[in-house]
């Protein structure tokens, strides 16, 4: 009997941490994304999925944003260039991740377009924006925000 309960109890134990650990970021890395236009970047803000990124809290969004980055930095030159436009243009206390970098075009031109979640204080990164920046000098040529 002790020896069920004991099971019992290690199965609900890695059950809760199965659970904890899914809310983790994972960034879609696309070295040959989509094109976009002004009128189709909203579009694609409203219908992109964040995912388990979503359910992260704020208070842990600098920690995944770190990681996250570091993990951009993986996917070549190009990217960790990318990887460190963000992490400066957007210092570490702030409550966004990314979930999705594409290298692709906006309106005719080489571009970056970074989808991230991002939150208020107390609460989960919940909401979606998007950011596109200029190939050749990493500009911000876009931006679009959905709560």
């Amino acid at each position: 009997m002790l020896r069920r309960l004991a099971l019992l109890l290690l199965l609900i134990f890695v059950l809760a941490l199965t659970g904890a650990c899914a809310t983790r970021a994972h960034l879609q890395f696309i070295p040959e994304g989509g094109t976009y236009t002004a009128e189709s970047l909203p579009v694609a803000l409203e219908t992109s999925d964040a995912g388990p990124t979503a359910k992260i809290a704020t208070g842990d969004a600098s920690a995944v944003r770190q990681q996250v980055l570091a993990d951009l930095r993986t996917n070549g030159d190009e990217a960790g260039v990318l990887a460190d436009v963000l992490t400066a243009e957007f210092p570490p206390g702030v409550a966004a991740v990314p979930y999705t970098v594409e290298k692709g075009a906006y309106e005719g031109e080489p571009a970056w377009i970074v989808f991230e979640a991002w939150g208020e204080p107390g609460g989960a990164l919940s909401y979606r924006r998007i950011w596109v920046f200029a190939d050749a000098d990493k500009a911000v040529m876009a931006a679009h925000s959905v709560r």
